[in-house]
């Protein structure tokens, strides 16, 4: 005889992202995606030295993207600080 699904299945704990973090990642998500877009821009139009700083800052925002999620990992699921 077939269980019955959702029985003997493990409930996975959800885990409560602090506002701030959630912000933050959707802040250097869009940084990253204009910084790159304007990068494209300028390698598009020859504009070397305004390419070469937009990829810079991709790069700054991309490093600051994982920064965000390893703080993030320790952070998931505490209660909030008053």
């Amino acid at each position: 005889m077939d269980p019955v699904p959702g029985e003997d299945d493990a409930v996975a704990p959800v885990r409560q992202m602090p506002l701030g973090i959630v912000i933050a990642r959707i802040l250097i998500v869009s940084g990253m995606g204009f910084a790159a877009a304007f990068a494209i821009f300028f390698l598009v139009g020859a504009l070397w030295l305004l390419a070469l700083i937009s990829i810079a800052v991709t790069i700054v925002f991309l490093i600051l993207m994982f920064a965000i999620e390893r703080g993030a990992e320790g952070k998931a699921g505490e209660p909030p600080r008053l």
